[in-house]
C-alpha cells in the first residue's frame, strides 16, 4: 500500500468519525488525479469538473459502505464509471465521439508560463502524444508514475519507460 493510500485511509477513518475537515484533505490529495482521469474521456474541461464534483458526492454517499484498502483506486473507479456513463449518454446524442484516451492531448488543458512556453512547446514537439501526456502529467502536475499508470490504464513499467524515452528525446532535441 502506498503512502498516499495510507494517508487517505486515515482521512477516511476521520471522516467516518465526523471530522469534516478530513474531506478537504481527501479532496486536496486526489482532485487532480480524478480530473486528469475523466478529462480524456469527456474532452471537455467544464464537464470534467462537473463529473469530478459528482465523483466526490458519490464517494460521500457510499462512504459508510467503503471497506476496501485502496482508496485512490476506489475513488478513480467511481470517477471513471461516472465519466463513461456521461460519455455514453452524450454518444447517443452526438455521433463519432472517441473514447481512446491515448490520443488525448493534455497539453491543450495545461498552462505554461509565458517566458517558457515557446521552449516547452518546441521540446514537446518531438514527442508522441502518449510521451507528451506522461511527461506533462509527471512534471507539470506532479503526478507519480504510479498515479499516471492508474489514470492512463497502462502498466507502471510502460509509464516509466515512456517517461524515460520522452526525456531522452527532448534532451537530444534541445542539445541539437
Amino acid at each position: 500500500m502506498s503512502d498516499l493510500d495510507l494517508q487517505l485511509e486515515g482521512y477516511i477513518k476521520k471522516l467516518k468519525n465526523g471530522d469534516s475537515t478530513a474531506f478537504d484533505m481527501i479532496y486536496e490529495c486526489t482532485y487532480r488525479k480524478v480530473f486528469f482521469l475523466v478529462l480524456p474521456i469527456l474532452k471537455d474541461r467544464a464537464l470534467a469538473e462537473d463529473i469530478m464534483q459528482d465523483t466526490y458526492l458519490k464517494f460521500l454517499e457510499k462512504l459508510y459502505d467503503y471497506k476496501a484498502k485502496n482508496s485512490l483506486a476506489y475513488l478513480l473507479t467511481i470517477a471513471k464509471n461516472l465519466a463513461i456513463n456521461e460519455y455514453n449518454k452524450r454518444k447517443r446524442e452526438v455521433k463519432d465521439i472517441d473514447l481512446d484516451s491515448s490520443a488525448f492531448a493534455y497539453d491543450a488543458y495545461l498552462e505554461f508560463s509565458a517566458q517558457n512556453e515557446e521552449l516547452i512547446r518546441s521540446a514537446l514537439s518531438v514527442l508522441s502524444q502518449v510521451e507528451k501526456n506522461v511527461f506533462l502529467l509527471h512534471n507539470l502536475e506532479n503526478l507519480t508514475h504510479r498515479e499516471i499508470a492508474l489514470i492512463l490504464e497502462k502498466p507502471l513499467g510502460t509509464i516509466t519507460w515512456t517517461y524515460q524515452q520522452a526525456v531522452k528525446k527532448m534532451r537530444k532535441h534541445l542539445e541539437g
